[in-house]
């Protein structure tokens, strides 16, 4: 007895979802009604869906299986159709109810994915009763919902064609230690009296929003939601109604946390609306009036939106050291900050004051070996709206040292007689065109880090800090031509390491004087020849009256 007993458990263990970690997005809907297909007869079989997540550990089908247990096997293919891992199971003896039966599939290990990328999980079997359920994945949309991805719900493909339902499926993580990733924050007016936020983040989270009259603190707060919502850039967006004063300015602070209980921080200002105020009745004018009409000055506009942070990632670490980049969708600085995951002490920091869209800081050598670590991003634009994001990490553990010991039969080697190229320093020079256009061209020279893997790009900002002109230079070049180059534009040279982005100097200004005078320097080859022929013609006069005054002197002479 006590041996069929555990013959029925170890039959049955695929079937339980505990201890599998946590389930983040589930397609399983009670209100249409669901059919299945065999496995086995109707061909290739694959369930598209949206990780809205930034990691894989499990995926859970549902199945019923009339006869014998067997093999059934699932491939996990990223966005472009790669093979990412897979795994095969036994499927036991499964009879069929409404609906199916739950089926989890753990993975080897937990894999690291794209939470707004499609990816597609095979499923195959040669099982003849094995059925995999399914239900329509078809949403109305209200007038006024914006439109979502199709495979919100996710998708099935048979034999290369999608179709208008999904299996049924659920996604789990095994185990996540980085904060979410919180963007696109963007406020808008109801009425005078409620405000609207809406925002992306990169993982199904709870949040809520803390906010108060500017400078005096949080005083009001709504509750957390009490759900995890999937809030993909490009997907969906989460969103928060609060009701505030008239004409007033705000500050917020927005948090969300992951199931796992890891949390980030927005904050920021906004401004909310404006009162409704009665429309003065306008008198007729029944005649000419000699008074002047006061001309009105339109009042300007209020930036009051932050820049939308984006590819915030670790691009370099080392057992004590770290490299955090991330992209801005305007002009903003940058701040970094390491604290432990454990607590929120500042460890290091470091801080750039340069406005750009690309940005790079790098701390160290001054963190501890595999060790738990927070980095937290603020770009601030022009206007001083700032943006947070926060990114975890683990440094790398310190590895032995090989024991290296010269052998004596081997002389050292002489020293090589190629001399070593200094690279000279790395000043961006610009030359105007010289036809008046105020076109011109970005020179530089070698980086001290040497020529870079993937070129070089060079970004053009007006004197308002809008981008005007991006320019993509191949290694071995260090020339742009750049006709829209005009007096108040703002350049920025980078070298460009597999996507990674670092200034090779800081940025250069073009002023009206620096202008003319580079101007004036570009156009100093083409003041040679009247400079060359003045001289000539100079020396050809000189040489006309001395041959006069010899000639004068032999006449006298004679008489």
């Amino acid at each position: 007895m006590k041996k069929l007993l555990l013959i029925i458990i170890g039959l049955f263990i695929p079937l339980f979802v505990l201890a599998h970690g946590s389930g983040y997005l589930e397609f399983n809907p009670d209100y249409f009604k669901t059919k299945s297909l065999s496995v086995s007869i109707v061909g290739t079989i694959y369930q598209i869906f949206l990780p809205s997540n930034e990691f894989l550990g499990g995926v859970d089908f549902w199945f019923d299986n009339a006869g014998s247990s067997g093999i059934a096997s699932f491939e996990l293919r990223d966005q472009n159709s790669n093979l990412v891992t897979s795994r095969s199971i036994t499927i036991p003896h499964i009879n069929p109810v409404s609906g199916g039966q739950r089926v989890h599939i753990d993975f080897n290990s937990q894999v690291s994915v794209i939470g707004n990328n499609a990816y597609k999980i095979r499923i195959s079997s040669n099982l003849p009763q094995l059925q995999i359920y399914y239900s329509d994945r078809i949403k109305f949309l209200g007038h006024n919902e914006p439109r979502v991805s199709d495979y919100i719900n996710g998708a099935a493909e048979i034999n290369g064609e999608e179709q208008q339902f999904s299996f049924k499926y659920t996604l789990y993580e095994t185990s996540e230690a980085s904060a979410p990733i919180i963007s696109n924050i963007a406020w808008s007016v109801i009425s005078a009296n409620e405000m609207k936020v809406d925002f992306s983040v990169n993982e199904p989270v709870d949040y809520r929003i803390e906010y108060g009259v500017n400078g005096q603190g949080y005083t009001q707060t709504t509750d957390f939601i009490g759900d995890y919502q999937f809030c993909a850039s490009g997907i969906l967006s989460c969103s928060i109604s609060i009701p505030v004063s008239a004409n007033t300015n705000y500050q917020y602070r927005l948090t969300a946390k992951d199931s796992w209980s890891n949390q980030s921080q927005a904050t920021g200002t906004f401004m909310s609306g404006e009162s409704q105020t009665p429309v003065p009745t306008v008198t007729p004018v029944t005649s000419i009036s000699s008074t002047p009409v006061p001309s009105v000055t339109p009042t300007p506009l209020i930036d009051s939106v932050p820049p939308v942070i984006s590819n915030l990632r670790i691009v370099n670490l080392t057992n004590n050291s770290v490299d955090v980049a991330w992209t801005t969708d305007e002009v903003a600085n940058s701040y970094l900050v390491i604290s432990f995951t454990s607590d929120l002490l500042t460890i290091a920091a470091a801080s750039d004051p340069t406005f750009e869209l690309e940005h790079l800081l790098k701390i160290g050598p001054s963190l501890n070996p595999q060790a738990p670590y927070l980095a937290r991003i603020i770009s601030r634009d022009l206007s001083d709206n700032p943006s947070m994001a926060s990114i975890s990490f683990t440094t790398l553990s310190v590895g032995p040292t090989p024991a290296t010991t010269p052998s004596p039969s081997v002389p050292p080697p002489l020293p090589s007689q190629t001399p070593i190229q200094t690279p000279l320093p790395t000043n961006i020079v610009v030359t105007s065109s010289g036809d008046g256009t105020g076109g011109g061209a970005v020179q530089w020279n070698l980086p001290i880090s040497g020529e870079p893997s993937d070129g070089y790009r060079v970004d053009v900002f007006d004197k308002d800090g809008k981008l005007v002109k991006t320019v993509l230079v191949k290694d071995g070049s260090r020339k742009a031509d750049i006709p829209e180059l005009q007096d108040g534009d703002r350049i920025i040279v980078y070298t460009n390491n597999n996507g990674v982005f670092e200034k090779i100097d800081k940025p250069i200004e073009l002023g009206a004087e620096d202008t003319f005078s580079q101007r004036l320097l570009a156009l100093w080859p083409y003041l040679l020849i009247p400079i060359a022929l003045g001289g000539i013609l100079w020396w050809l006069q000189r040489r006309k009256v001395k041959n006069v005054n010899i000639k004068m002197e032999n006449d006298s002479s004679k008489s």
